[in-house]
């Protein structure tokens, strides 16, 4: 990220310190990450490249550690996939549920049912291969178990459900980033 921040940084920390300055960074560095996903949506799925240019709203990061870019573009990947194909966004997201299973870990040790359903949705967020002796494993655990991984993810999803997380009413112009777009949310009289 290379953008204006960088011009301010030095007042910007002198006058509201470090920890604001990290949050700011963080933010606007999240956001170029949220744009790059939504454009690469755009051209997988140029059918609704309105709709996904609409979609920056849902991008949210909802734990601390989406600082981290492949983390955070996971989330962001499969809320915008949701967008794309009609999918409540809801519901929790494989990132979301790692990151809960990740937590509870900490605490007590995850029972075989919930490492199968952490190594699944590792698998589905598109995070990086683990390597060593845990990969491939995901296999042995849907084995063992599927039915119960299945109950323990929609248990999870709903459980990190966010009622708001949803496209609310957008008012459209019919321009995307000053350029003209066809875009279903535009209103008839900004056509």
């Amino acid at each position: 990220m290379t953008h204006a921040l960088n011009r301010f940084e030095p007042s910007l920390r002198e006058i509201a310190g470090p920890v604001f300055t990290e949050i700011v960074t963080t933010t606007l560095t999240q956001q170029d990450w949220a744009e790059d996903e939504i454009s690469r949506a755009q051209q997988r799925h140029p059918d609704v490249a309105g709709v996904l240019h609409h979609s920056f709203s849902l991008l949210t990061a909802t734990h601390e550690r989406m600082s981290t870019e492949f983390i955070y573009r996971a989330h962001a990947r499969e809320l915008i996939e949701r967008v794309a194909t009609g999918v409540s966004t809801k519901p929790g997201t494989s990132v979301e549920v790692v990151l809960l299973l990740m937590r509870a870990s900490l605490v007590t040790p995850l029972n075989t049912t919930a490492f199968g359903l952490y190594l699944r949705m590792w698998r589905q967020a598109g995070l990086p291969d683990l390597g060593g002796p845990i990969a491939g494993l995901d296999g042995h655990y849907e084995a063992i178990d599927a039915s119960g991984i299945d109950d323990f993810e929609a248990i999870a999803r709903r459980k990190l459900a966010m009622p708001s997380r949803v496209l609310t009413l957008v008012a459209c112009e019919g321009r995307h980033l000053g350029e003209p777009a066809d875009c279903r949310f535009a209103s008839a009289r900004a056509a």
